[in-house]
């Protein structure tokens, strides 16, 4: 794992003169190579396992600033990554920036534009698929269980998302730090658990795949759209029965926010808008755009196609 580079003592008090750089990576921490169970030990609650081919992450932007104020970064050029291929990406490395706390940090998920720049083993066709299709965040797998057929899970992201006032999660100070002559290593950090919770609300909510499994058409492949297919209050297993776990009927929770529907399809769409962190576990202030980038009250699901 990189190394990360911070200088505590006066690092909130305005410039402090010349220049240092600073080198952004990105990271699907060890789900995003390993699938489930992953290396780390996070795995289904439900006995499914997966097996992860590709996650495809478009970034369309990086800014640091001060004092409401942006810093010129010419080479945060847009990106489409493969989270699958390593553990940490190189993303950008920008040189000559002013040395001083920058104390807001954002970047934004967006479909990729044709001539985003490939980090990893992606192809044109995937490039197109995307672009075409505005999707920004693309996961591809197979799912496994001891007693059901395997399901192909084809989930892919229509969505523009900004974050901002990233948490640096490394000493939970707001932004960064760049110091004189030196070199800040951070990482943008995706969390891919997001799109598998069953609670949007719960302190430590279980990650669970049957619902998704229940929702394959007789392909055996389970897309976005199909999700729509599972009620929140009425969620079925592959057998069509209610979704049970030790005789107790699961229901998935949204609290209070606002879906455009309460099925399977909206919540997961709402989770996947949430998978954005800074430096691992460091949360940054979101919201959805439209493809303007225009602000959006709310981020509904989009239309199903």
């Amino acid at each position: 794992m990189r190394a990360f580079v911070f200088v505590f003592v006066l690092a909130g008090c305005g410039s402090q003169g010349g220049s240092g750089t600073l080198a952004m990576a990105a990271s699907g921490e060890s789900a995003a190579v390993d699938g489930y169970p992953s290396a780390t030990g996070v795995a289904f609650a439900d006995g499914w396992s997966l097996d992860v081919d590709f996650v495809l992450m478009s970034v369309s932007a990086f800014y640091v600033a001060h004092g409401g104020a942006r810093v010129a970064l010419p080479d945060a050029d847009p990106v489409i990554l493969d989270l699958h291929d390593a553990l940490l990406q190189d993303v950008w490395t920008f040189s000559g920036v002013p040395a001083r706390r920058y104390e807001d940090v954002g970047y934004q998920i967006a479909p990729p534009t044709s001539g985003a720049r490939r980090i990893g083993t992606i192809t044109q066709e995937q490039i197109d698929t995307m672009t075409a299709g505005g999707i920004a965040y693309w996961l591809h797998g197979t799912a496994h269980h001891p007693d059901h057929h395997d399901v192909t899970l084809d989930l892919r992201i229509p969505m523009h998302t900004s974050m901002s006032h990233c948490v640096n999660a490394m000493d939970m100070t707001d932004g960064l730090v760049v110091t004189p002559n030196g070199t800040a290593e951070l990482q943008l950090t995706f969390h891919l658990d997001h799109v598998f919770f069953d609670s949007i609300v719960a302190a430590e909510p279980a990650i669970r795949f049957e619902a998704y499994a229940a929702a394959a058409g007789d392909d055996f492949v389970v897309t976005l759209d199909e999700l729509a297919s599972q009620p929140l209050a009425n969620l079925h297993d592959v057998d069509g029965s209610p979704l049970m776990e030790d005789g107790v009927q699961l229901f998935y929770d949204p609290g209070s926010t606002p879906l455009a529907v309460q099925d399977l399809r909206s919540f997961v769409y709402h989770q996947a808008t949430t998978v954005g962190h800074f430096n691992g576990e460091g949360h940054c202030s979101y919201v959805c755009t439209d493809a303007s980038g225009a602000t959006q009250p709310s981020c509904p699901a989009p239309p199903t196609h």
